[in-house]
């Protein structure tokens, strides 16, 4: 059983649903065969996946509301061979739009696409069996949320929410929350209902929620992903919250490692078992976090880490975003940090613009409810940073531009500069 939003859905509502699919000729013989799945009937989109997941079918989720062209795009992109697309269960199987004739999958997979942070997003392939290991592992390592309601405020075309949220729920025998209504007094309210929830979004959508609960009345449980809570955000949400979990991961392999009863904003924590991860051995000497699977495949996240003596793993910055100033590495979660120390400075942003002579320039965009003036905002770093480390752009934005998974592309940034 799943709800969303109020409605529950029983055994028998999917059922019927898979029964409609069994009807339909190209769905019945999905054995290999890659569908990209764009509707925004979110139970049809969940019935497809766990249908193909069953049937060894290959199924590529796109957000609901992705127009049309934009989804072709991104089916024949893939390899898929039929589109799936519509606003119902009619809709869909009525409209199978077939993209191409290419060979079968040789095994049944999820097709994901990578965040698009750093550079042009790659399609990226999981198999069944090596998401039905994430699960097993998830489940085995994370039991604290055993018992726990998931509520999910988070894309379930997206692996966070499809497989942390949804498949470990239905592993583990509990009745998951799907979240459609994204106001976040409507969240809270459901995460209520619940006296043991767990909420899983996205640090932007979090950090909203948790400035409408009083710290009275803490929510049982928070689990963040996607990219860092910043630091005023943490400390903020672990007195909203009576837990506050925080896990890694990447398209290539899912979940990496979970953090639990985490004391500072950039721990990641002990990796899930199945996993082999090796990294840097303290925050002096941070190596890229490199994962070995069961399959010995190895990943290499081109994320920068280290582990500390507990065996926790910590994320410092993404390779890419790293600046190098004149031979000198500046990673900009430690520039962003002192920044938002300082009054009035409400949310911040540190990237790299390259100039002509090869090295980078620190830039800064922040928000900020009154005018700071670059001279304060550098006098500042310069009482708490290296002279290197000093952003030499600065912007004061409304906004800082993100993704709706709250990730910032800081190269859209950098040409945003041109």
């Amino acid at each position: 059983m799943i709800y969303l939003d109020d409605q529950l859905l029983t055994q028998k509502d999917f059922n019927s649903l898979y029964t409609a699919f069994e009807i339909n000729t190209i769905l019945a013989n999905s054995d290999n065969i890659r569908f990209t799945i764009c509707t925004t009937d979110t139970a049809v989109l969940i019935a497809l996946c766990l249908y193909m997941k069953n049937k060894g079918g290959s199924a590529f989720p796109l957000p609901a509301g992705t127009p049309r062209p934009a989804a072709l795009k991104r089916a024949i992109r893939s390899g898929s061979h039929y589109l799936l697309y519509g606003n119902s269960l009619d809709d869909v199987l009525n409209n199978i739009e077939k993209v191409c004739s290419s060979a079968n999958d040789t095994e049944s997979v999820l097709i994901q696409m990578s965040s698009g942070t750093t550079g042009t997003p790659k399609v990226i392939s999981r198999s069944w069996a090596d998401i039905n290991e994430e699960v097993c592992s998830y489940v085995a390592h994370f039991s604290e949320a055993n018992d726990m309601t998931p509520v999910i405020a988070c894309p379930i075309s997206h692996s966070y929410g499809l497989i942390c949220g949804l498949m470990v729920a239905l592993e583990r025998g509990v009745v998951p929350v799907v979240i459609q209504n994204l106001n976040p007094k409507y969240i809270i309210k459901k995460v209520r209902q619940h006296k043991n929830s767990i909420l899983y979004s996205s640090p932007a959508l979090i950090g909203t929620i948790s400035m409408l609960i009083d710290k009275s009345e803490p929510v049982h449980a928070i689990m963040s992903s996607g990219t860092l809570l910043q630091p005023k955000w943490f400390d903020m949400v672990k007195t909203k919250s009576k837990f506050l979990f925080q896990q890694y991961g990447c398209s290539e392999t899912g979940c990496i490692s979970i953090g639990k009863n985490i004391d500072n904003y950039d721990e990641i924590g002990l990796p899930l078992p199945y996993l082999n991860v090796s990294s840097g051995s303290n925050p002096d000497q941070a190596e890229e976090i490199v994962v070995t699977n069961s399959r010995d495949e190895v990943i290499k996240t081109r994320d920068i880490g280290y582990f500390d003596d507990t065996g926790s793993l910590h994320f410092i910055s993404r390779i890419d975003d790293m600046i190098n100033v004149a031979g000198l590495n500046v990673y900009p979660s430690e520039v962003e940090d002192v920044i938002l120390e300082l009054a009035d400075i409400q949310d911040a942003v540190v990237f790299k613009s390259q100039q002509a002579s090869g090295s980078d320039q620190v830039c800064l965009q922040y928000v900020s409810s009154e005018v700071i003036k670059a001279s304060v905002i550098r006098k500042w770093c310069r009482q708490n940073l290296a002279s290197h480390q000093i952003p030499m752009v600065i912007q004061r934005v409304d906004k800082i531009a993100r993704k709706p998974n709250g990730k910032v592309s800081r190269k859209e940034l950098a040409e945003s500069l041109r």
